[in-house]
């Protein structure tokens, strides 16, 4: 399925289906590290900057360049823009110099690329992470090297990657493919099944942890090289082994793949609600 018939099946089925959170903008919450950051040998100096985007074109893609230091958050959120929040912080043996580092540091937002950079092309002494808010329907690939990647209330064709980091993601749909080699994952999907394509998301070094709904659909692939798997889950066809998980959930559907080399997985549904009998009266 290619990217404009992917985003235009999410568009129709997901706005509805999306949960509360994605309908309202949510606050943006990064903040200056405390003062007491600072050390004899090294002063930081931190700056925010607020900045707005245009939104992607229909199958256009919004990339967000938090290479090499920084990580990144995007939510999804019911406007037609996307908003970000650019915290920018630097190290330097005086507190002038890293005033003076952080001030050198130029984020741009040309051509649907977020990315930030310094005019010498220097990437000592700095970083900066981003929180990003983004329509619910929107197409992204997030690269981070020393940084997280957490991403939620999105669909669309979705591509995470980072190499010192751990990747969450939160009621996401669409098709959606992400990996990091020393960092852990944290999956929570919401709904009654997944939307599009489907889910393929690894670590090399890390634990996996997947939360599902009492109810859902779908398919489940899980698996781990030098570790266990844990799986509580409201189905019985389902083949659990020391280091694989297969399972189909309710109706069935897309394929859901999570795996890790170094690491366990726990893979969990909450028990299903018991069934209220109505009781006969005499």
């Amino acid at each position: 399925m290619n990217c404009m018939k992917l985003t235009l099946l999410v568009s129709g089925l997901l706005l509805g289906a999306l949960p509360l959170a994605a309908q309202q903008a949510p606050a943006l919450s990064l903040t200056c590290p405390a003062p007491n950051a600072s050390t004899a040998l090294q002063k930081l100096a931190c700056e925010i900057r607020d900045l707005t985007m245009p939104a992607p074109t229909a199958g256009a893609t919004l990339t967000v360049d938090a290479r090499a230091n920084g990580g990144i958050t995007v939510r999804g959120w019911s406007g037609s823009t996307v908003k970000v929040r650019a915290l920018v912080t630097a190290r330097a043996a005086t507190l002038a110099d890293a005033r003076a580092l952080v001030a050198a540091v130029k984020v741009s937002t040309q051509n649907n690329l977020l990315r930030a950079g310094r005019a010498n092309e220097s990437l000592d002494g700095w970083a900066v992470d981003y929180e990003v808010l983004v329509p619910a329907t929107t197409n992204l690939d997030l690269k981070a090297t020393n940084g997280s990647i957490t991403i939620e209330n999105v669909a669309g064709t979705l591509r995470l990657a980072t190499t010192n980091g751990s990747l969450a993601l939160r009621s996401v749909n669409g098709d959606v493919r992400g990996q990091t080699t020393n960092g852990s994952l944290a999956l929570q999907l919401t709904g009654e099944s997944w939307v599009g394509s489907g889910l393929d998301v690894s670590t090399v070094n890390g634990s996996i942890d997947w939360q599902l709904p009492s109810v859902y659909a779908a398919t489940i692939l899980a698996r781990t090289t030098h570790g266990k798997i844990s799986a509580e889950l409201n189905t019985k066809r389902k083949s659990v082994l020391p280091h694989n998980l297969a399972a189909t959930l309710g109706k069935g559907g897309a394929q859901l793949k999570a795996n890790t080399v170094h690491g366990s997985i726990t893979v969990k549904q909450p028990a299903d609600a018991p069934v209220a009998v109505p009781v006969s009266g005499e």
